[in-house]
Parts: structure tokens; sequence; C-alpha cells
């Protein structure tokens, strides 16, 4: 009599069956929306969300720590990446390893390479009076060249136009999100570089300088396929939503969590 015989699985099919693929974020939440003079947007930082709870922090200005403290049931951020050195993106840092440190907790900076040395600079007096450990006993400082993997994902950083060459850096993590960062217009990036799922949060305030885009160097230099795509911040105040709209521009406001990719359409 004839029985069916169950042929084992291949190592190859083994493998397949076990492994799951990484979960990427989900959504976004701004923190802050301003640029460095607004006195109430706050300081542009967003956090990258899965199922609601924090993933990973873009920047880290003076009043992100107390921010991200109220918004995940006083948590501090463990996992974050620097776009640049100014102050209104990287002022919170001091705070953030106090309470790190006096909490018994440790940090994970995802630093431009080309930024290492003056951040280590900028840092090189934050200390505990309480304890023989320095800054770099609580922050875990993980040097990032073109690309970084951040639990299972890999993420893309660009050097943008911002002040002097390489000082600045986007943060693009492909078919999700593309985060600008302090930049003037960057068609090159946006043009060879995302498939068109991504979500697109870009600078831009009214009028633009040579350090940051206005809205018409957005209209100038984008086409519609990536201008729909593209969600502005770091913009100065309230007020400067009306001519957003006009422009037909969407734009993001402080504490709205936005569904990222294809889950934006």
């Amino acid at each position: 009599m004839l029985t069916d015989v169950a042929l084992p699985q291949s190592k190859g099919e083994c493998w397949e069956s076990k492994y799951q693929p990484p979960m990427v974020p989900t959504s976004a939440l701004f923190l802050g929306v301003g640029d460095a003079s607004s006195e109430s947007l706050g300081n542009s930082a967003c956090v990258l969300c899965k199922n609601d709870e924090p993933w990973l922090l873009i920047d880290c200005g003076h009043d992100t720590v107390s921010k991200y403290k109220r918004t995940f049931s006083n948590q501090l951020p463990s996992h974050v990446f620097i776009t640049h050195l100014h102050y209104d993106h990287v002022g919170g840092l001091e705070q953030l390893f106090f309470k790190a440190a006096l909490s018994g907790s440790q940090v994970r900076l995802y630093v431009p390479v080309l930024l290492v040395q003056q951040l280590c600079a900028m840092l090189r007096y934050t200390q505990l009076s309480e304890g023989k450990a320095d800054i770099w006993n609580t922050f875990i400082l993980h040097p990032v060249s073109e690309s970084f993997w951040h639990q299972g994902v890999k993420l893309w950083t660009y050097p943008v136009r911002h002040h002097a060459p390489n000082s600045a850096y986007a943060l693009h993590l492909p078919g999700v999100v593309f985060y600008s960062g302090d930049t003037r217009p960057i068609p090159e990036l946006l043009t060879h570089m995302v498939t068109g799922a991504e979500t697109i949060f870009h600078d831009c305030s009214v009028k633009g300088n040579p350090s940051h885009s206005g809205i018409d160097d957005l209209v100038r230099e984008y086409p519609s396929c990536i201008l729909e795509k593209v969600w502005v911040y770091h913009y100065h105040c309230k007020e400067e939503q009306s001519a957003f709209k006009r422009a037909g521009l969407k734009f993001v406001t402080p504490f709205s969590m936005m569904p990222l990719g294809e889950r934006m359409r």
C-alpha cells in the first residue's frame, strides 16, 4: 500500500520558511518643524516609528528630548541620526547625555563620518562630575559613510546643499522615506535616488536663502511627480502655511503622525 511520504525541506527552503524580513518604519512624527529662529514651531526633529513606537530619531535640538519624553511615555531616545551640526539640530545632545548617563542608559549616535571630528570637539567638555566617565561612555558613536544598518534595515546618506560642502546630509530609506535635512533643492538626488514610493520631507520656507529652500525654489527645480510626494518642514511660523497652500505644497505640523511610503496613498 502506497503512503504519502513528506520529503525533507532543503536547507534553502528551511531558511526561507524561518527568515522574516525586518520591519521598516511605518510612520513619522515630527517633534518640531521650525527653523533656527522659530519661537512657536520648535526645533525640527523627526521620529521614524514602527507600529507607533519610536525606531529612529533624526536630529536632537534644544527642545527635542523633553518633547520626545512627553510623547513616548517618558522614554529617552536610544538611536539618533544627526544630519548636521548646527545647534538647532544638535543642541539637545548634552541634555540627552546627562539624562541617559544618570539613568544608566546608552544611546547610539549615527553620525556622517565627515562630521565626527567636529562633533567630538563640540562635546569634548561634556561629562558627569559624579563619575569618571565622559560622554563616549554613554553615547555609542557609529560613524556613517554612504550607508548604515539599523535594526536590520539599510539606510543611505547623501551630502546636500547647506553652507559648506559635506557639512549636511540627507537620510534615505528606499521605498519608504527621504528626509532632506537642511538644504537647497537637490534635484540630482531626488531624480536619481528615490524610487517613486517614498514620502519626501523637504526643507522649505516661504523665501529661500543660500542655505535653505524656498517655495519658488522647489517649484522651479522639481517636476510635479516629485512635488506631489513632498511634505515641507523647517519653516518659520504658522502663518507661512497659507503660502504653502497657495503654492500647492503640503506641509508638516508638530506632533502629527504621518504614514510613510505606500501607506501615504
